[in-house]
């Protein structure tokens, strides 16, 4: 996993890309850089038995900006751009098809309003990356 700040920083450009707000301004307006959520989430990576794999955590990165919402807005999209690239550093694939846009929003949707929860979404992750 990617420290800290990088992980921070690599988000706040995913979200400049997105939205158009320079990431200076994102960083100032978010508590990103001390979220207790977060932080706690980053710590438990290094705490998890067995420690999660690049895809897992990905997945649990990108549940947490849709149902945290730290960004002021397109939360789901810059989550997906963000989840997209930490799989890409990794190594692993994304099974990119005419589909996605049937089913790539709807879960992430469904994450958003509650409908599946954050084992359910990085079940899905997991196994899309594992049959790319």
């Amino acid at each position: 996993m990617s420290n800290r700040v990088t992980l921070i920083g690599d988000l706040l450009v995913v979200a400049e890309a997105q939205t158009g707000i320079p990431a200076e301004h994102l960083l100032r307006s978010t508590s990103l850089d001390s979220d207790p959520d977060l932080l706690a989430l980053l710590a438990s990576f290094e705490e998890m038995e067995p420690a999660p794999s690049p895809a897992e955590e990905a997945a649990m990165l990108g549940a947490w900006i849709v149902r945290n919402r730290p960004l002021p807005e397109e939360n789901s999209q810059i989550a997906y751009r963000f989840m997209r690239l930490m799989l890409d550093r990794s190594g692993l694939p994304w099974a990119k098809s005419e589909e996605d846009v049937f089913v790539v929003p709807p879960i992430f949707e469904a994450l958003e309003a509650g409908a599946i929860n954050e084992l359910e979404f990085v079940d899905w992750v997991v196994l899309r990356v594992a049959t790319a």
